[in-house]
């Protein structure tokens, strides 16, 4: 596991977001994975279920005008022998006319996964604000 094969592994995710690929984008997590959202946390045990919660979240995108989304930098720690931490701090999503649409932050989880490419498959996805990490409590 290398901080190189981490960045193909979540530009390749960006990749299937954009396409609006929902079974490649399914394909690029473990199977359970967990979503953790402002609104809740999903457990999806099995990828099909991971590629129809997707699929509803786009509705809920594409009816407000999304058109892609760009990424920053990733950093990448390596958490234990089998598991990393990437934090992409600059997620920008953009409206169909090239408007920002918002801005944030996702830590992703990966375990090594042999038969995946690169290596790597996602087991979690955290959505953060931007400046979480000032806030104290």
């Amino acid at each position: 596991m290398n901080a190189a094969a981490i960045e193909r592994r979540i530009a390749s995710y960006i990749r299937a977001w954009n396409a609006q690929d929902f079974d490649a984008m399914a394909a690029h997590f473990t199977e359970p994975c967990v979503f953790v959202v402002a609104g809740g946390t999903t457990v999806m045990r099995q990828r099909q279920e991971l590629a129809a919660f997707l699929r509803v979240n786009f509705e809920a995108l594409n009816a407000r005008g999304f058109g892609h989304t760009e990424i920053g930098a990733i950093t990448s720690r390596q958490l234990g022998p089998t598991l990393a931490l990437a934090e992409v701090d600059d997620i920008r999503r953009f409206h169909r006319d090239g408007q920002l649409m918002e801005t944030l932050e996702v830590q992703y989880t990966l375990r090594v996964d042999p038969s995946a490419p690169d290596g790597l498959s996602i087991v979690s996805a955290l959505w953060c604000e931007p400046g979480w990490r000032e806030r104290r409590l």
